[in-house]
């Protein structure tokens, strides 16, 4: 026992020590293109002496996207570890023009990055993202992208934005990742739309307002809020007044169950889309009658015909993107007994496929304007 304990006092003796103040913890990294190499930005975070922290964005170029890490390395002289990475941000024109698959799967082959890091895109380009001065109280930029992904996420603005979730998207025939676009306002990163790709190339946005569809038809929504403007005509028999156009209606306490079923695959693919979704009504723009159980039908008629129509438009805005987030070609090849579906015929048959949309509403709560 006594021969036991001294050589495992040995062994711990050969362990290397790591000085606080000599690490420099990575916390997210940013790919732009430059011609024909790569401009790399790294958020490190570093420890003082006197126990505060510091960061900075240390900045390298180089003409691959896996050798970064030597020449950021040669611009600092802490012991840097992405054992910490949080988000990775790829600038717009390089996913627009290069596509980010190559710098992915090397991300993924680093077995000292997380499956669960963060990706994001970045407009105007990534190392502004990375440059912002503005991050309320979070000790770097990169804490502050990773805290800003993950609220937006409880509330299911976003649908998951994982290094992992990506790769699987990329892989699955029939279906294209999205990731958080990231922009600047007032030299602070937001987050106000949704970027789309078709494989590993960005080809689009939405708003966060419709990527909400996107989250509800591609899985089931559980969470957070929406505001439906609804036309006044759909619930004219509620209002005191008949003045206008459009009543917002905000929605609290959402809760969705779908299914997508394909109805025929000749001559074109057929899917019908059933949602069936249940909220609260928290809030409307407009002084209603009391809502009793008699009248609260017609709110729901006005909720889900707005709702079909904006359905229906983000569909046909997703086909004129040719890119498929919600996974039609997923279901069609699970479908189709035998079929051995590839990315390029599916995209063929998307152009023509048809969707019809059936919504079912139910309020449970009025809240406030009862």
């Amino acid at each position: 026992m006594k021969w036991l304990i001294v050589c495992m006092l040995l062994l711990s003796g050969c362990v290397p020590p790591r000085i606080l103040e000599k690490q420099g913890i990575i916390t997210a990294v940013a790919f732009d293109k430059k011609g024909k190499s790569y401009e790399v930005g790294s958020v490190m975070l570093s420890f003082q002496t006197t126990k505060s922290s510091m960061s900075e964005v240390i900045e390298a170029t180089n003409k691959t996207g896996k050798g970064f890490r030597q020449v950021l390395e040669a611009r600092t002289s802490h012991d840097l570890g992405s054992g910490q990475l949080r988000v990775i941000v790829y600038g717009k024109e390089l996913a627009e023009k290069e596509g980010v698959f190559t710098i992915t799967d090397a991300l993924q082959r680093d077995a000292s990055i997380g499956s669960l890091v963060y990706l994001a895109v970045g407009e105007p380009n990534a190392k502004e993202i990375l440059k912002s001065k503005k991050h309320e109280d979070m000790p770097d930029i990169g804490t502050y992208l990773y805290r800003l992904i993950e609220k937006n996420l409880r509330s299911e603005s976003l649908l998951a934005a994982t290094l992992h979730e990506f790769i699987h998207s990329y892989y699955d025939v029939g279906k294209d990742p999205v990731l958080p676009y990231l922009s600047i306002r007032d030299d602070k990163p937001i987050i106000e739309k949704v970027a789309l790709f078709r494989g590993d190339k960005l080809v689009g946005s939405v708003p966060l307002d419709e990527s909400f569809y996107i989250k509800m038809l591609a899985s089931e929504y559980s969470a957070g809020l929406k505001n439906i403007s609804a036309s006044r005509d759909g619930v004219a028999p509620l209002l005191l007044k008949k003045k206008g156009k459009k009543v917002d209606i905000v929605m609290n306490e959402i809760h969705t169950k779908r299914k997508i079923k394909l109805i025929s695959q000749e001559p074109v693919p057929h899917f019908r889309i059933t949602v069936k979704l249940q909220a609260e009504i928290l809030e409307m723009s407009e002084k209603m009658k009391p809502i009793t159980q008699a009248n609260i039908r017609t709110l729901e008629r006005a909720i889900e015909k707005q709702m079909k129509k904006e359905i229906e438009k983000l569909l046909n805005k997703l086909k004129a993107y040719k890119t498929d987030p919600i996974g039609f070609g997923e279901i069609y090849d699970h479908s189709v007994r035998g079929l051995q579906l590839t990315d390029k015929q599916w995209y063929k048959l998307y152009d023509d496929a048809k969707m019809d949309v059936d919504m079912h509403v139910s309020i449970l709560r009025t809240g406030t304007i009862d």
